[in-house]
């Protein structure tokens, strides 16, 4: 009976659960240990550990309500590939859906599909949003308490079972800013506000991708989006040996296939350290859910949270651009000593970021990871205080005035953030979308060991290889198309 009971325990364990179990027999705990405390049987979690890369890329990849406890795959999931794809998008910027909204965009991409006698019934609907834990308040667009919600579930499942199981040197916060790299401070007015996705401006940005660890031990290079693949002040040099790791292309956005190269390179470096990380970044179209990985576990942030989710976003990024802009306002102001007017290229430009990210401390990542709930307690730091950094600044914006290249009307924090709204990657059309998803060839259908074979779900299912090859195809398609 005590043999019965635990077998019918370990069937209904969710998917969460499980890659939780996988986790800490990969993180170095005996299987012993590991089936004891989780009231699992040896067999079954051999089992587990044999479709580890399945659930774990389930989980990683946000496909599925991590308390689901079947992952399943339909005739229809070229349907729910798109609309999942859609959803995503929408709920990133913050878009208002509805249920009868939901119904009529499935209803549509079937039709561009070519799916012929299809209708979403509500039936259909729910299990869609159960599948994928899409929140029925998210849905009816409660924008006030869906965010607690998605902030209070994150920080007390999925970021406690984080901190869990990986030391602060192997956890990584990761996020994209736009950056004005030569805008001087009497022009500040003419950008601010600008979401420069397109036009003059936007030859003057750069996309930036800023990394660091939980202990600060590890800011990782910067990733610089630039417009031109090969600035004339490159000439001699060779790209893998700048300061940062420099790509390109026409708009100077991130897309699918750079991020997944990023995160490639990263995973093939931890891999020659012996190490096994997690990588926390937005949810966003240009983040493509990536398999294969061996030593870096991709986490996705709930939407619309970044600002108390995210420690990148939560003041590290703004202590870089306040480092950088200090630094363009001193140059400016050496060269209106010397009757010259400041002009930069690339290549300073790269120096000056390099310079800056330098000077976020430990302190500075300390207080933005508090804030975000990854730590209790603040380190001490000897570094210099924020008031004498900002009594600094203060003298070069004083002198600026002096000699009228700093206008009345701009104060600092207009010029430190006027690329705060900077476009950093582009959407995608929903008939973008139904075009990349019709190139993709559908995958055999293998349904989960667990599953009750009398179980008949022919709802809108979700194939793991389809999600992750859809975005990733589909953030291309704009540069192919430019």
């Amino acid at each position: 009976n005590e043999h019965k009971s635990v077998k019918k325990i370990c069937k209904t364990l969710s998917i969460g659960t499980k890659a939780n179990v996988i986790h800490e027999v990969l993180n170095g705990e005996s299987k012993a240990m590991v089936a004891k405390k989780f009231n699992v049987p040896r067999t079954t979690l051999s089992s587990w550990l044999e479709n580890k890369d399945k659930i774990l890329d389930a989980i990683d990849a946000d496909t599925f309500n991590v308390n689901r406890k079947r992952m399943r795959t339909s005739t229809h999931s070229d349907i729910e590939n798109c609309l999942l794809a859609w959803l995503r998008q929408a709920r990133a910027q913050s878009i208002l859906v509805s249920g009868p909204i939901l119904t009529e965009k499935t209803n549509q991409f079937a039709a561009q599909l070519g799916v012929e006698n299809f209708e979403c019934t509500n039936g259909c609907l729910e299990r869609f949003k159960a599948r994928h834990h899409v929140s029925s308040r998210l849905v009816r667009g409660e924008a006030n308490s869906a965010p607690q919600l998605l902030i209070s579930e994150w920080k007390t499942t999925t970021l406690v079972a984080i901190l869990a199981h990986y030391k602060p040197r192997d956890i990584y916060n990761a996020n994209e800013t736009g950056l004005f790299w030569q805008l001087p401070p009497n022009r500040t007015l003419a950008f601010k506000g600008e979401k420069c996705s397109s036009g003059k401006q936007s030859k003057q940005r750069f996309t930036i991708l800023l990394a660091a660890n939980n202990d600060g031990s590890d800011k990782r290079k910067l990733l610089v989006i630039g417009k031109s693949a090969k600035p004339c002040c490159f000439n001699g040099i060779q790209i893998n040996h700048l300061p940062v790791q420099y790509m390109a292309n026409k708009k100077a956005w991130m897309v699918s296939t750079i991020f997944e190269e990023y995160i490639c390179t990263l995973d093939h470096g931890m891999i020659r350290q012996k190490r096994k990380v997690v990588f926390i970044v937005d949810n966003c179209p240009a983040h493509p859910r990536i398999t294969g990985l061996k030593a870096v576990r991709l986490q996705f942030l709930p939407p619309n949270t970044k600002s108390h989710t995210q420690p990148l976003d939560s003041g590290i990024i703004r202590n870089f651009k306040v480092h950088y802009c200090h630094d363009l306002a001193m140059r400016t102001l050496i060269a209106a000593d010397s009757r010259n007017t400041l002009k930069l290229e690339v290549l300073m430009s790269i120096t000056i970021m390099k310079k800056a990210l330098d000077l976020v401390d430990k302190e500075t990542i300390a207080n933005c990871l508090c804030h975000c709930g990854f730590t209790r307690e603040l380190e001490e730091s000897e570094s210099e205080s924020e008031s004498e950094k900002s009594s600094h600044f203060n003298n070069t914006v004083d002198q600026l005035h002096i000699v009228g290249l700093w206008l009345t009307d701009v104060s600092q924090d207009d010029f430190i953030d006027v690329d705060a709204v900077v476009s950093v990657s582009e959407l995608t059309s929903d008939s973008d979308i139904v075009a990349m998803q019709s190139m993709i060839d559908k995958p055999d259908h293998d349904d989960d060991a667990e599953e009750d074979e009398n179980d008949n779900d022919t709802d809108i299912q979700h194939p793991l290889i389809k999600i992750t090859a859809g975005i990733a195809a589909v953030g291309m398609l704009p540069l192919l198309l430019a």
